[in-house]
């Protein structure tokens, strides 16, 4: 069967328009959200000019002819809403959780590394906390290994928080600690996927014991999994890694951004740290990413995790770490308890 070129030119036209009228109509549906979640305006107003806008867009497709006519005022009002979206400007001077009060700095000299607001909170209960503070200093040649973790909160396979660990051969033993980028959260504000899409959050990263950042996804949070793989990477790349981290970390303290569900989340943080890990640069809007609770799926296909010749679900069986999370506690066994399945 031979198409003309005819054919071909119809059939791309077609395609654009399509492709036209979904980004509208997608986009529409964003703004409606913009509006509602606005912060610019009390939430009754920005409630009000969501739900006129909404109406406004509905009545108009019904009434105005031509529809290409309909999709060129759609588009235009999109723009307008999303310019009016940019006047949200994101702040480190807000009234913050009790656990996310204090934001985390790090400093870098001659081969030394001092963290300033290293976190270890002491759980009783999820919402009964005691948060500490301290300053953490170690050799940056002492790190040597670090750890992807994925926390599977939700039904929703798409949806988890990644984070990372890493691994201090000190004078000590070994010595461990959690990065974890987050939202900051407000008093009283709650995470939700559909809020993280209209700059209502801020980015944090959050530097603290194991036993906290990651025994409140296991120990306190029973109902919750969480998979813990070690990253194949030398020691070299690892300080790198961490030294990357702790470059942006510097920069939000003075450049505040605001978290997206999306484009930057948990998973993109990592990813922009991790490009020297890979022969290719990753490409951050893949799915996998974009949904972090596939994001280990990714890095065993790129080789990041896992043993040579090992599948992904003998990996992701082996990983799992939030039982046995569960039956050491939060002891001083904690970190070793943990990786017990991982040097197998």
């Amino acid at each position: 069967m031979v198409i003309s070129k005819q054919g071909l030119r119809k059939a791309a036209t077609v395609s654009l328009r399509l492709l036209a009228w979904f980004g509208v109509v997608v986009f529409f549906v964003w703004s409606v959200g913009a509006l509602y979640y606005l912060t610019l305006v009390p939430p009754a107003v920005g409630a009000m000019l969501a739900a006129v806008y909404l109406a406004g867009g509905i009545i108009s497709f019904v009434r105005i002819q031509p529809r290409s006519r309909w999709l060129s005022i759609a588009a235009t009002s999109i723009a307008i809403v999303y310019v009016v979206t940019l006047f949200q400007r994101p702040s480190n001077d807000r009234l913050w959780d009790p656990s996310q009060v204090v934001t985390t700095g790090v400093e870098i000299e001659n081969g030394h590394a001092t963290i300033h607001g290293f976190r270890h909170c002491h759980y009783r209960s999820e919402t009964d906390f005691d948060v500490h503070y301290e300053d953490f200093q170690f050799r940056i040649e002492d790190l040597t290994s670090v750890a992807f973790l994925v926390h599977k909160f939700s039904p929703v396979e798409g949806l988890a928080h990644t984070f990372l660990s890493f691994e201090l051969d000190s004078d000590d033993g070994p010595q461990y600690f959690s990065v974890s980028v987050e939202i900051r959260r407000e008093v009283g504000e709650i995470y939700s996927p559909i809020r993280g899409l209209y700059r209502q959050y801020e980015v944090l990263y959050v530097i603290g014991d194991e036993r906290d950042v990651i025994g409140v996804r296991t120990v306190v949070r029973p109902q919750d999994r969480v998979h813990m793989y070690h990253v194949n990477a030398t020691p070299k790349q690892v300080q790198q890694l961490f030294a990357n981290i702790a470059e942006r970390i510097e920069k939000l303290r003075t450049d505040a951004e605001f978290y997206h569900t999306l484009l930057n989340n948990c998973t993109n943080g990592i990813v922009f740290h991790t490009y020297h890990l890979t022969p290719e640069p990753i490409n951050w809007l893949d799915p996998r990413i974009v949904m972090p609770g596939f994001s280990d799926q990714f890095a065993h296909a790129q080789g990041l995790i896992g043993a040579q010749g090992e599948s992904f679900q003998t990996l992701h069986n082996r990983s799992r770490i939030d039982q046995t999370a569960e039956q050491v506690g939060l002891s001083d066994r904690f970190s070793d308890a943990i990786r017990d399945n991982l040097n197998r």
